[in-house]
């Protein structure tokens, strides 16, 4: 279903008040490409009550934000599939809503969190234990299971009328492949609008010389599962640094001097980091969680891809060691990922502009 847009039309891009993770991030890339269309857009922050509400790394995008929004049909509010700024756009029972779903699992983990009671939580975690705990036990033999994945597993047994009103939103957005395969089996129609890595980590990767690298290896401690701990564990020789709370200065000086960027989180679309580490010169090791399972959402060779199961952990460090001891050779293979994330600007604004900026109604 297209959008119905007018020459006064105002786009309201919704964002967590002084929040910067990958999210937020997108969507004020969509916000700052509506305004090069020449579109009236603002940013809106929830909650409204802080003076300075955009975060120091977002401030480049440079979007008005307003504290109020014009409830009529011909205006358009974009949310994320969150469950807190589904609520937000609850309040607001003309304008046209756009849902984009950039992180499938967190639409299910905060629907979890902020639907149900402290009892019925536990009632329905208590599967999730007793495997937890038999994968305590044999230390992921038979593999991993994250609180994402169990609870995607649970919520992908109802259908999404449950949970959303379709017809509550005119348009729906998928940030990747993944998401947009998991909307079409529960029939939910999406248009797919990726995001992308910004310009300094690339003009980084240009001034980036590689006997400045070091063996390092990078991780984001925040989606990591428990099995990544495992990983730790097995290679405590090795030197492992968490990307968390770092300015994007912080995170280029770290990944160009790092070697491999570990992800054995549960993906819940394509993640940042990841992608600027490639930029930088990284090897990626995955597992085969969400997004990268697909290899039309994370393109790498799939010897860099594991199952988080504990017959791996051996191979895991025979590929770290490898990678650490003919590094030249082993990064070559990612120079067609790296390509791919050089193109995703482009597809980016050609997306925008497809869907946002049709002919207007007079």
């Amino acid at each position: 279903m297209n959008l119905n847009i007018y020459k006064e039309t105002i786009y309201y891009i919704l964002s967590p008040s002084n929040f910067s993770s990958g999210g937020p991030k997108h969507m004020h890339q969509l916000a700052a490409e509506l305004k090069n269309l020449g579109k009236n857009v603002f940013m809106y922050y929830y909650p409204d009550n802080i003076e300075d509400p955009v975060h120091e790394n977002l401030k480049f995008y440079d979007v008005p934000f307003t504290r109020t929004i014009e409830d009529l049909d011909k205006n358009i509010l974009v949310v994320a599939e969150v469950n807190d700024q589904i609520l937000v756009s609850k309040k607001f029972k003309n304008i046209q809503k756009v849902l984009f779903w950039m992180s499938l699992d967190h639409f299910f983990i905060t629907h979890y969190q902020q639907n149900f009671s402290k009892y019925v939580k536990s009632t329905i975690k208590i599967p999730f234990y007793i495997i937890n705990k038999f994968n305590e036990i044999t230390k992921n033999y038979f593999g991993n299971l994250s609180l994402a994945k169990y609870l995607k597993i649970v919520y992908l047994n109802f259908p999404f009328s449950n949970l959303v009103k379709k017809k509550d939103f005119k348009l729906n957005l998928a940030q990747s492949y993944y998401q947009y395969k998991v909307l079409s089996s529960k029939n939910v129609e999406s248009h797919y609008l990726n995001d992308f890595i910004r310009g300094e980590f690339f003009q980084a990767a240009k001034d980036l010389s590689l006997k400045h690298k070091e063996n390092i290896i990078c991780y984001n401690p925040v989606k990591s599962s428990s099995f990544m701990k495992r990983i730790m564990e097995s290679n405590s020789n090795f030197k492992f640094i968490p990307l968390y709370n770092y300015s994007i200065k912080e995170v280029i000086e770290i990944l160009s001097k790092s070697k491999i960027y570990i992800d054995f989180g549960y993906h819940p679309g394509v993640d940042g980091l990841p992608r600027e580490a490639a930029i930088l010169k990284n090897c990626i090791l995955t597992n085969k969680e969400g997004s990268a399972f697909y290899s039309e959402a994370v393109p790498i060779n799939e010897k860099y891809k594991f199952d988080e199961k504990k017959k791996n952990l051996i191979k895991i460090t025979k590929m770290i060691t490898n990678i650490f001891e003919n590094f030249e050779e082993e990064l070559k293979n990612f120079d067609n990922y790296v390509d791919i994330l050089e193109k995703e600007e482009t597809i980016f604004k050609s997306r925008v502009a497809n869907i946002f900026d049709n002919k207007e109604n007079t």
